[in-house]
């Protein structure tokens, strides 16, 4: 267990600093890069709206619309713009903004219906939007299931597979073949943690149609929740769980 909360201790550490920026300040960093003045029609027009934090070694500022968001990387010296992601050497993982989690406002019924399978002992919920493709989701299983986190909760799996993760349907077409929750729920952990029996999996027409219909309906609930990558994690109210660390309180 204390290997666990190490390991958590260490992501967690990329949020321990975030200092909020001003909105106004954070325009007026963003105006000292060259991507500025290819953006500032649509920030003048408010088509694209701008936040951003600080942290120990970067501004990282972000810019969103209605269908998402994107992050760019400013040196605090104002030199550098860095574009994609940037990795935590320490923690492998990608450096992330810690905004305020906005309360859920949109439909929790559509959320639900998009869930595609549920397992854990818990009496509170937990929403997780995830590719079993995903290099940082198959990380925080092994986290997860060190910590037993499925007898803290409820956990209601909802699938995003990304466009440029090439396994991830056939993946998901072996995990939602299965009969049961609990057979499901035995695919996606095998297959999270290295299992590659879906690699002779081929699903029969009926089955890989009512996936896709599945598929479409996770989408939506992906969608609602204004989930931008995976893994994603949400409460019983549908709020964002941006500090992970408190999943394992």
């Amino acid at each position: 267990m204390k290997k666990v909360v190490l390991s958590l201790g260490l992501a967690l550490s990329l949020f321990a600093s975030d200092k909020l920026l001003a909105p106004t300040k954070a325009k007026n960093i963003l105006e000292k890069t060259p991507l500025y003045s290819q953006l500032k029609s649509k920030i003048d027009k408010g088509i694209l709206k701008i936040k951003g934090v600080e942290k120990k070694d970067f501004y990282i500022i972000t810019l969103y619309d209605k269908r998402g968001e994107g992050n760019i990387f400013i040196t605090k010296d104002l030199k550098y713009t860095i574009l994609g992601n940037i990795l935590d050497n320490k923690t492998k993982e990608p450096l992330r903004a810690d905004y305020p989690a906005e309360k859920f406002s949109g439909n929790k019924d559509i959320v639900k219906e998009g869930v595609v399978f549920s397992f854990g002992k818990g009496n509170k919920d937990l929403y997780v939007v995830t590719d079993p493709e995903c290099p940082f989701c198959q990380r925080f299983e092994k986290i997860a299931k060190k910590a037993k986190l499925g007898e803290k909760y409820k956990i209601h799996i909802i699938f995003l597979p990304l466009s440029f993760h090439k396994h991830s349907k056939a993946m998901i077409y072996y995990i939602l073949s299965a009969d049961s929750e609990a057979e499901k729920a035995e695919r996606f952990h095998k297959t999270l943690t290295g299992d590659n029996s879906w690699r002779d999996f081929k699903p029969t027409p009926a089955q890989k149609a009512k996936i896709d219909a599945e598929l479409k309906k996770a989408k939506k609930a992906v969608e609602e929740l204004g989930a931008k990558g995976t893994p994603s994690f949400y409460d019983e109210n549908m709020t964002e769980i941006k500090n992970r660390g408190q999943l394992f309180k």
